[in-house]
This record gives structure tokens, C-alpha cells and sequence, in this order.
């Protein structure tokens, strides 16, 4: 890794440019002679205190123990993740990266070094990939609830219960070289080069950077910094088998916030707008569904009266049953991105957002579903660009800092601002899925690369001209109906 020093806002910056460590125990073959050697150890906050305390208690007042009362406490301890170690191990100097444009159809791959000659630093490139943050601990969740239960008759349950999960320490991945503000009160020292810098503009955002050398925008820390609050009203009625029936009927009541939510199959996931504020990226969870209703049922069909006439009748009409699941919930989150934006802080790369946009000017979130033209989920013009002019003040900057050339901000709209449609499905399981054959709709298209490739801004004010498929609802989450017939002999 490149050598730093640490200065008073707690981040890194870049004694000198092409410095790496390695580890106190590489094996010889690996040792290289001029490169100095740090301690061995991976994770420096190793966990001695792993305390998982468990607490719970059930009360029933009444002589009829029809009524109980229920409440519990624990910490529950997560394993983690293997992502920042298989990430690494795929990272400088381990490995080597790189794609080439427009190659001979005879010699389509690019020239890699022989095994022998690993690790080497390649003097003037820039270093991407996804690195594990030595200070990391190991996530933790709080989870308490209280519960009541009372029996109604001999075959009904009736529940309320509230349920709570607090989790801390939790995976996500930080671009934590973004570029900082610079202003001739508070004025950047590249202290590789020296210069001192006191304008913004997107060309010189990577000087402006924590550090040199390192990519704004593709050189990620997988850290164990994010945070999540989930809390729920859960109320059931359950039937047990009675006289050929029983069912069960919940309904959930719940919000989930947090600051990053896992999107991939390591459950690391990378947050947009501000890189360095912990809580610019706290809303909503991407699975956050406030509101669900699921009822499950199995009926045993009473036999008719001729069923017993023959063997071929009893073989036919006895023995029936009628089983199903019916499900309906509030649609999940949109979160509207835009890869195209936050030049300013050196975040755009057109490809993988890192930002998102602004609302436009004399509209909210209650807007975005005003007006909404034909064929769209939502009202794309409602967003615009995040577009800051040269010699205007960068609105993320609280007035601190201007643009001295055109780009774009990090944008003013939240994670997770919209809702998208509500799900619901009957399944029966007499083999007839999908019944009513509802069209169940995915989520809109909320990144604004989509009106890049389909549209198109105003480059001047960041509107938008044309929103092309920004907006629109492409595709369905669910399959038509369809019918499946089942017969099973038992002998």
C-alpha cells in the first residue's frame, strides 16, 4: 500500500508517489529487498470481547392461561464475509487488471509479466480494486420483542408482537479517495507534486484527492461501518387443524433504514452521494416493504354423499384438499441514481454510480408522482442533473467552496425516495400458479445513464430534454398464469 500519514480530518494523504509495504511474514521468495516490511498481522482490531448475552422471559396472568406474554433480548454475532479477502486477493499486487481497447483479432490479450516477477509496481498507474479495512470488527445485531399471545377458543391463536433489530458493524464498500473541496481560505497541498490548489473543476479532481495515484472512483475499502434500524408490529391469527380446516393470516407492519444494504452474493454494497458522511446515505433498506399480508391455508374437502357409491367414485371425489397462499405487499424501494454525476468530486465514471441527482428546482419527492406523463411509473422531469456553472457555489459545500468550470455535484435527492408498485399473488396449490394472472411490475428504471443512451439533458442546465427509459417500467417480476395437473396414488 501506498505510505501515508494521518492529518486532523482522520483520512489519509500521500507522503510520496510508488511507496508499497508488505507484510512482516512474507515468505522469502516473495521478500523484496527495498521494500519495508509492517506488521503481519491482517486485522489490527481483532475481537476479544465477542459477548452474546441472551435474556428472555413468558408470563401468563390469567388462571385460564389463555393470555401469555413474551418478551426477549439478545446480540447475535454475524460471520461475516469472505468478499474483501477474495476481493484482494484479486488486487495489486496480487493480481493485475487491465483492458484493451480495439485489439488485433490475432493477438486479442495483453502482455502480463512472468509469475516469477510478482509483486511489481508499475510507476504511473493507478490503483483500483477493492481493499479490506484493517480496523474492521465483526458485525453485531441487537434483536429484542415483546409478544402477546391469547388463545380464542380451543383452535384460534391471536398474536401482537413488536420486533426489533438494531445491527452495527455491517459490510459496505467506501470510495474513500474523493476528491475534497478546495478554496483560497481552505486551500488542498498535493504533497506529491506541491501545488497548491484553490479552484474545483472536474480536471483537477484527482490532485485534489486523499491519494495520488489511486482512483477516484473504482479504488474501494470494504469496511464494517454501516448501521441499520428495523422495527415492526407483527399480528397473526392462526387456526389449527379443526373440523378439516386450518389457516394462518399475518400481517407485518415495518420500516428497515440503514446506510448500505447488501446487493451482492458477499453482502457488500457500495453507497452514493457523500463518500466521507457516514449518514448521507441512510434511508429506506432496498428490501424495506412497509407493508405485508400473507395467508396460508389447507382445507380438507368434505366427501359427497354417492363418493361411496363405488370404488371408482371414492377413488375420484375422497380425499380432496384445497391448499393456498395468498401474498400482497407494498413495492420495494427506488433508488434514483445517476452515474454521470458528481464530477466535482471525481465520483463520475458514466458506468457505476456513486451520486445522484437533484431534485428540480420547486419540487419534492410527492411530485415525482404528479403529472406523470403516458407509459412512465413516474415523472422523470421532476430530476435533473446536479449542473453547477463556473464561478457559482457548490451546493453540497454549505457555501464554502465554488466551481471554477462547468460540473456536476453530488445531487440533493436521498436513497431510496420512492416507492415502487405493490405486489400481491394467489397461488393455489391445487397446481394453478399465478390465478388472476396479475402482472406483477418490476421497479422503474431510476438510473439516469438511461437517458444518456436514451435520451437526452440540457447540458447546460442538467434538465431533462428527453427522458427516454428513465422512468419506465421494462419488465415484469412475475410469470402469466399457468396450470399444472398432479395425480398421486399411495398404496
Amino acid at each position: 500500500m501506498t505510505t501515508a500519514r494521518r492529518v486532523n480530518t482522520g483520512l489519509y494523504r500521500l507522503v510520496r508517489l510508488g511507496s508499497t509495504v508488505q507484510a512482516g511474514n512474507v515468505i522469502p521468495q516473495y521478500d523484496l529487498p527495498d521494500v519495508p516490511n509492517v506488521d503481519k498481522s491482517l486485522v489490527t482490531s481483532i475481537d476479544r470481547n465477542d459477548f452474546a448475552p441472551r435474556v428472555g422471559f413468558a408470563y401468563s396472568p390469567l388462571a385460564s392461561s389463555r393470555l401469555v406474554i413474551r418478551c426477549g433480548y439478545g446480540i447475535f454475532y454475524s460471520g461475516g464475509s469472505s468478499g474483501p479477502f477474495n476481493n484482494g486477493i484479486q488486487s495489486p499486487p496480487s493480481y493485475i487488471v487491465r483492458t484493451r481497447v480495439a485489439s488485433a483479432i490475432d493477438n486479442p490479450f495483453f502482455d502480463v509479466p512472468s509469475p516469477d516477477q510478482f509483486p511489481t509496481f508499475i510507476e504511473g498507474a493507478t490503483l483500483t480494486g477493492v481493499f479490506f479495512d484493517r480496523h474492521t470488527s465483526t458485525p453485531y445485531f441487537h434483536q429484542y420483542n415483546l409478544s402477546t399471545q391469547y388463545g380464542l377458543g380451543e383452535d384460534l391463536l391471536f398474536e401482537v408482537a413488536y420486533v426489533s433489530t438494531r445491527g452495527l458493524n455491517l459490510p459496505r464498500l467506501i470510495a474513500l479517495n474523493q476528491a475534497w473541496l478546495a478554496s483560497p481560505q481552505h486551500p488542498i497541498v498535493n504533497e506529491v507534486t506541491g501545488a497548491v490548489i484553490t479552484t474545483n473543476t472536474p480536471q483537477n479532481a484527482q490532485l485534489r484527492a486523499p491519494f495520488q495515484g489511486v482512483s477516484t472512483v473504482n479504488f474501494s475499502q470494504a469496511q464494517g461501518t454501516a448501521q441499520s434500524n428495523y422495527n415492526s408490529l407483527q399480528v397473526s391469527l392462526s387456526r389449527r387443524v379443526s373440523k378439516g380446516l386450518q389457516f394462518l393470516g399475518s400481517y407485518t407492519f415495518s420500516r428497515s433504514i440503514d446506510n448500505a444494504s447488501g446487493r451482492d452474493e458477499f453482502d457488500f454494497s457500495t453507497i452514493l452521494g457523500n463518500q466521507l458522511n457516514n449518514r448521507a446515505n441512510r434511508g429506506l433498506s432496498d428490501f424495506d416493504r412497509t407493508h405485508r399480508f400473507v395467508l396460508s391455508y389447507l382445507w380438507e374437502l368434505p366427501e359427497p354423499p354417492f363418493a361411496r357409491r363405488s370404488t371408482a367414485t371414492r377413488l375420484l371425489f375422497s380425499n380432496w384438499q384445497l391448499a393456498g397462499v395468498m401474498a400482497a405487499m407494498s413495492g420495494r424501494p427506488i433508488d434514483i441514481v445517476d452515474p454521470g454525476t458528481g464530477s466535482l468530486y471525481g465520483l463520475n465514471n458514466g458506468v457505476s454510480p456513486l451520486a445522484r441527482p437533484n431534485w428540480a428546482p420547486g419540487v419534492n419527492r410527492s411530485a415525482a408522482f404528479s403529472n406523470v406523463p403516458s407509459g412512465y411509473f413516474f415523472n422523470p422531469f421532476v430530476f435533473v442533473r446536479p449542473v453547477v456553472s463556473p464561478g457559482q457555489t457548490i451546493p453540497s459545500s454549505n457555501g464554502a467552496a465554488i466551481a471554477n468550470a462547468l460540473g456536476t455535484d453530488i445531487g440533493n435527492v436521498g436513497r431510496n425516495v420512492l416507492r415502487g408498485p405493490n405486489q400481491n399473488n394467489i397461488e393455489f396449490r391445487a397446481e394453478v400458479f399465478y390465478l388472476l394472472n396479475h402482472v406483477n411490475l418490476s421497479n422503474p428504471i431510476s438510473d439516469l445513464n438511461a437517458v444518456s443512451s436514451t435520451g437526452s439533458f440540457d447540458p447546460a442546465s442538467g434538465r431533462i430534454v428527453n427522458p427516454g427509459d428513465f422512468g419506465r417500467i421494462t419488465s415484469t417480476s412475475n410469470n402469466p398464469r399457468f396450470l399444472q395437473f398432479a395425480i398421486k396414488f399411495n398404496y
